[in-house]
């Protein structure tokens, strides 16, 4: 195993050789960055996989038909209608997000565009978005003198104070009337219902009306209410909320439409990770797969961080980079064939430090106000003194500072390479947090057990305290993969194998439960059929591998208040048979898929990886010191606790995974067909 010491001179000269090259890269990397990703990957084309077997001998070639097109994974079929549904909603979406933060300076901001209804330009328009006209109430981000959403001086108190407490000033009645059974919480917030708010359902804030809440042929859930808080810690800032976090760190995302998670302690929104209470931004990195330019800099700009540095890479980009004078573009090119950059990373540059946000959702609205996302918060990582800056200083006995680096310089790119030499400054030994990462390549040697699943098999071998072998995987997920003629082949015959730590393939595989929407779990979403956007399951795919339905169970998640809000968040862990404690919690951005994780070839020998990807392991051992987590409700006290409810729900008989692919002649809760 190579020592610390080998380790830090091989990246010292991994980084002389990158400042060597930089300047010969730099045209071609420009060139790269000033490109518009408009265009879409090939769904025609299908996953070519080529699988060695144990021997390297026999060779399995995958045709070439769009139904088998499912390792390339997560989000790229869906781009186009997520865009659409974005941007029709995009403005309902910003009043939620600056109603939920809990910056003061951004609530303030929030205050001042309650009287105006700005509309974003259409595509053709010159100038900056609508979003600057909420936050400061003109089109120019700033630099227009007129206030064009506030009333008119002419206009008194009295007039304004009328105009708030009556809302048909507001919004145009209903032409339904009384007989409109409309549940859409966008049409009551366009449309007033004096109907409803004689019934006391209503009033001025649809969003909270029983009718917006209460779909049409929904399951029955415990409870609409939203639970009390003994503590109100819910009510607090972020950063408050952020060190009450502690030692996890971990956070789901406030979504729109439902209402009651804007109330979980453990919620976030964009603008809190942005949050100048958090530190002043120096400059940031973002690394995603799909980026709407415009959304992430709508939100930078809210928060006044728009005109620092700011580092984009992505797989996929909507929006003009020659737009903002401090970003840089830059497109991550694949070496493989349907290999996607899945990755979802933030790293913040304070002026007192460091932080690194790692999380599962797209930089597109319709991933941060309406689906469920995953978000590890790192504590904030203090700059070194002078007199240290390689890069063993400053470790965490996980060692992410170093595996961090060693991913940010599998990219080869000059413009995230240097972020390599900012990391190396910064103090990582509070990280509680082991790094997973997958880095496209042929991976040999040591490097095997440095990526994808078998990182994973080698952390949990050396850290993990062992549990019965009879105790089940739970993988929770948003896509799925071709996986193979059965269980064994791959997923629990090499993924469930590392995430149980187990030394080999030819042990007994672990027994596999997948958590991912049924198709009525879909219908019954606070979107209807819209809501499976982030979940591009093909059925031909399924259909060869209809094994997988026996592994199948539904999503639930009454405790933390979101069963309407489809998981876009992927999680993996293992519990005991109380369903009160956990092994280890896995946050990442990888779905159930080789390309994502891996899968070994050559006799075991080597690891093959299409795609990049990101997460974080917690196991007991760093986080907690104990040998296993406890499960907490986050509305009782704060600590670990799991997106979904658990004991799990398995698929009703008759029920269906969901397909994107299949029409649904059903209306959903909006009356709505599908597609």
């Amino acid at each position: 195993m190579e020592s610390d010491e080998d380790f830090a001179r091989r990246l010292q000269a991994e980084f002389d050789e990158e400042e060597r090259n930089a300047n010969l890269r730099e045209k071609k990397d420009a060139a790269l960055a000033q490109k518009l990703a408009s265009q879409s990957h090939d769904l025609s084309e299908s996953e070519d996989e080529v699988i060695e077997d144990d021997c390297g001998d026999d060779v399995e070639s995958r045709s070439r038909n769009i139904e088998n097109q499912v390792d390339k994974s997560e989000d790229i079929s869906v781009l186009s209608s997520v865009q659409t549904t974005s941007r029709d909603k995009e403005k309902k979406y910003k009043d939620h997000v600056f109603s939920a933060s809990d910056d003061d300076e951004i609530d303030e901001i929030a205050t001042k565009k309650k009287e105006g209804t700005p509309v974003r330009p259409s595509k053709t328009e010159v100038g900056p978005p609508s979003f600057s006209e909420d936050i400061d109430n003109d089109g120019s981000g700033g630099d227009r003198k007129q206030d064009t959403s506030q009333p008119s001086s002419s206009k008194t108190d009295a007039e304004n104070n009328l105009k708030d407490q009556n809302p048909s000033k507001k919004r145009p009645l209903c032409k339904f009337g009384a007989s409109c059974y409309r549940k859409n919480p966008w049409h009551l917030e366009e449309f007033y219902h004096p109907h409803l708010e004689n019934q006391g359902n209503a009033k001025s804030d649809p969003e909270g009306s029983s009718d917006c809440q209460t779909p049409a042929k929904r399951q029955k859930t415990t409870s609409d209410e939203v639970p009390k808080q003994d503590s109100n810690i819910s009510k607090r800032s972020f950063s408050t909320r952020l060190k009450a976090s502690a030692p996890y760190n971990l956070f789901l995302n406030k979504t729109y439409s439902v209402k009651s998670t804007h109330e979980d302690p453990l919620a976030l929104v964009f603008p809190d990770i942005l949050n100048p209470k958090l530190g002043e931004i120096v400059e940031s990195a973002q690394l995603n797969f799909m980026v709407d330019l415009t959304f992430l800099m709508d939100n930078y700009r809210a928060c006044k961080v728009d005109k620092k540095p700011l580092l984009v890479m992505y797989g996929q980009m909507e929006g003009n980079p020659n737009d903002y004078d401090k970003v840089t573009c830059t497109k991550v090119n694949l070496p493989f064939q349907y290999g996607t950059h899945h990755t979802k990373m933030m790293l913040l540059q304070y002026t007192n430090g460091l932080r690194v946000v790692i999380h599962t959702a797209n930089l597109v609205p319709d991933d941060w106000e309406e689906k469920t996302q995953g978000y590890w918060v790192s504590p904030l990582f203090p700059e070194l003194g002078d007199d240290k800056s390689s890069l063993l200083d400053g470790e965490s006995p996980t060692r992410f500072k170093r595996d961090l680096v060693e991913y940010i310089l599998s990219y080869k790119a000059p413009d995230l390479t240097r972020w390599s030499h900012i990391l190396k400054k910064y103090d990582f030994s509070s990280c509680n947090m082991v790094f997973i990462g997958s880095t496209p390549g042929y991976h040999v040697g040591e490097q095997k057990d440095r990526w994808g699943h078998m990182k994973v098999r080698r952390m949990m071998r050396q850290h993990a305290t062992s549990w019965k072998s009879s105790l089940p995987i739970i993988a929770q997920c948003s896509s799925i993969g071709s996986l193979g003629k059965d269980v064994k082949s791959w997923l629990s015959g090499e993924l469930g194998m590392s995430l149980t730590g187990a030394p080999g393939v030819c042990a007994n595989p672990p027994s596999m439960k997948v958590v991912y929407p049924s198709e009525s779990d879909v219908q019954n979403s606070s979107q209807g059929w819209m809501g499976g956007s982030c979940l591009p399951y093909n059925s031909a795919t399924h259909a060869k591998q209809e094994w997988m339905q026996q592994h199948f169970h539904v999503w639930r998640s009454e405790k933390r208040r979101r069963t309407r809000s489809m998981p876009h968040i992927k999680t993996y862990t293992r519990l005991n048979k109380d369903y009160t404690k956990a092994q280890f919690l896995l946050l990442t951005s990888a779905n159930l898929s080789k390309a994502a994780w891996g899968m070994l070839q050559k006799q075991n020998s080597q690891l093959f990886i299409r795609s990049y990807e990101v997460g974080v392991l917690a196991l007991p051992k760093f986080v907690t010191g104990a040998e296993e987590f406890e499960l907490k409700s986050p509305w009782k006290e704060l600590g670990f606790s799991l997106p979904y409810d658990v004991p799990l729900t398995p698929y009703p008989s008759n029920a269906k995974p969901w397909c994107m692919d299949t029409k649904k002649s059903a209306p959903d809760v909006f009356g709505n067909t599908f597609p």
